[in-house]
């Protein structure tokens, strides 16, 4: 009876299916916080290396440079629906740079199915970072007017 369980085990584990996170707003304690979804991939080295640990690593590693002021900029106009012109883009970049925001790494998940034997799992991977938008989504929008 013992042995019925290892194949469903198995399968549990070999099977985990991917769900692709968005970038939204929500609220949290009362707050508004845009949440980012950055995708990435491991470096060549990682990935020819075999090592599982290493893609995982510099795939966040690159999730971490992606999570810069002017991709987060446009992760939070895309959410939005805004087009601005480039100019508008760098005034934008530098009025959210004044707030001195500080992305917060949430959570981070590998964008393969992740076979438990030998996997593409943590090729590439998704984070997402939270950003507490000072007056939240509302001071955001606020923010766009002024630049407009």
């Amino acid at each position: 009876m013992k042995y019925l369980y290892f194949p469903t085990l198995l399968t549990l584990i070999t099977c985990q299916s991917y769900m692709p996170w968005k970038s939204e707003w929500k609220t949290v304690n009362g707050n508004e916080v845009f949440y980012a979804a950055v995708s990435a991939k491991a470096s060549n080295q990682a990935i020819e290396s075999g090592s599982l640990a290493m893609r995982r690593t510099t795939c966040v590693n690159a999730t971490n440079l992606l999570s810069t002021s002017p991709k987060l900029t446009t992760i939070l106009l895309e959410q939005e629906s805004i087009q601005l012109d480039e100019v508008e883009i760098k005034d934008l970049g530098r009025l959210i740079a004044t707030h001195k925001i500080k992305p917060k790494q949430d959570s981070c998940q590998s964008e393969e199915s992740g076979m438990f034997f030998s996997s593409p799992a943590w090729e590439t991977c998704q984070c997402l970072y939270a950003i507490e938008y000072p007056g939240g989504r509302k001071q955001f929008r606020q923010d766009i007017t002024q630049i407009k």
